[in-house]
């Protein structure tokens, strides 16, 4: 009889863990989990297929819409980041300040919660010089805020990969007569990926935010004169990512 009772309790929580993972199932399959959006964007990035990278920019929007969490906020917010500098490289200006705007609701959100402030700060300041980049004419007005941004967030939290990159952006875009400096720009660039790497000690990270931070290295590398350099960073790259197709059919041959 006893056995009994233990069997029928031993079905009674198989049945129930049962239940919990077909409801997490269908979950995922309706809005996805993060290291799934992770993975797509990362695909959509390395195959230059952006069309991919704007659906799942549909479904954290949705996602955001119906469960609005700081983290998916966040998620949906550097989805953003990344698209609209795809955007502004193929010259669709209005798309882009149209996302900025969208971009900006989001990051205005964050900035307000202590543990997203540093980088809320640092996307901020990215979204500023997306605004330039359209408009230049608002370079002596946002350029000095999207810096002052960038050193808040750095005062904030010294370690934070995502304000070291921007940081790195700045330098490696900037005019030398206002700060740019791409061999300064290599070297943050180095310091971000090292923390980046951090956190995934059992492997080089599948995400196109450090794949791109790879890549935006050695484009600084380059534009400060050091090829050899700059080829070594693509070899690298392709070491991680073999498929990775803009630097395997454009940047690593033009060196």
């Amino acid at each position: 009889m006893e056995r009994s009772k233990n069997s029928v309790a031993v079905m009674i929580r198989y049945l129930v863990l049962l239940a919990v993972l077909t409801l997490s199932s269908f979950g995922l399959q309706v809005y996805g989990s993060a290291d799934d959006y992770d993975q797509r964007l990362y695909q959509a990035f390395v195959s230059g297929n952006m069309a991919d990278w704007e659906k799942v920019l549909d479904e954290l929007d949705a996602l955001v819409t119906k469960s609005p969490t700081a983290a998916n906020r966040f998620r949906l917010l550097h989805a953003q980041y990344g698209y609209i500098g795809y955007l502004l490289g193929i010259k669709q200006t209005d798309k882009a300040r149209r996302l900025i705007e969208k971009a900006e609701v989001h990051a205005n959100i964050l900035s307000s919660l202590p543990a997203y402030r540093s980088t809320a700060d640092a996307i901020q300041a990215a979204l500023l010089a997306y605004r330039i980049s359209i408009s230049p004419y608002k370079a002596p007005f946002l350029g000095p805020k999207s810096a002052s941004l960038i050193d808040e967030a750095l005062a904030l939290s010294p370690t934070n990969y995502y304000a070291l990159i921007e940081k790195g952006n700045a330098r490696h875009y900037a005019p030398a007569i206002v700060g740019g400096n791409p061999t300064e720009a290599v070297e943050l660039y180095r310091k971000a990926i090292e923390l980046i790497e951090k956190e995934y000690p059992t492997g080089k990270p599948k995400t196109w935010w450090y794949i791109n931070a790879y890549t935006q290295m050695g484009l600084a590398a380059q534009k400060a004169g050091n090829k050899n350099l700059a080829k070594k960073i693509y070899q690298t790259i392709l070491n991680i990512e073999p498929n990775y197709k803009w630097v395997k059919e454009e940047l690593l041959p033009k060196v």
